[in-house]
């Protein structure tokens, strides 16, 4: 017997209707809010980029609710595709560990002024609802089946074949085995 371990890095975005059960309100709201604080932000002081979530915790201007709605939304969020994953990857690999979630949100908007379809893409990037999950995935396969060089492919495979259906969009954007 034979272990290959493979870390894999993903983006996810969870189905609108999946969120929507758990919240009064829409994800989109709280994107769409923060695009526009956002817009006005960049207009008033000329900075030339969007300012990252947390930025907005130092100005008195901006609802603290708002902030926190977030937050709350970006941690559940993080704790359904968590359920997710491991719920439907743990009958194909032997572990399923979590390395790291960050909320996509909360990271600088590479949205820049001035381009066409500003608003559209700052209020989809303030929207928390997609994360980058970093797992390790464990595979136990026999020694005769054990090509090397063939783990990571699979496990790719396997993810997208198991987790496609289950997200809005999912993109695997690294993986190699360890």
């Amino acid at each position: 017997m034979r272990f290959d371990k493979i870390l894999v890095t993903v983006d996810v975005q969870l189905k609108a209707e999946d969120l929507q059960q758990y919240l009064p309100c829409s994800a989109n709201i709280i994107g769409r809010t923060l695009a526009q604080m956002a817009e006005e932000y960049e207009k008033e002081n000329q900075t030339g980029y969007y300012p990252a979530i947390d930025f907005f915790k130092t100005l008195d201007t901006v609802d603290p609710d708002l902030i926190t709605s977030a937050e709350q939304v970006a941690w559940l969020v993080s704790k359904l595709a968590r359920e997710i994953i491991q719920s439907k990857l743990r009958p194909i690999f032997s572990s399923v560990h979590f390395q790291s979630i960050q909320t996509l949100a909360f990271l600088m908007p590479k949205v820049r002024p001035n381009k066409a379809d500003a608003h559209e893409l700052l209020a989809e990037h303030y929207t928390p609802d997609r994360v980058k999950i970093e797992l390790v995935l464990t595979m136990m396969r026999r020694d005769s089946d054990a090509e090397d060089g063939q783990a990571e492919p699979y496990a790719r495979k396997m993810m997208f074949r198991w987790l496609e259906a289950e997200f809005e969009t999912m993109e695997v954007t690294s993986s190699k085995s360890l």
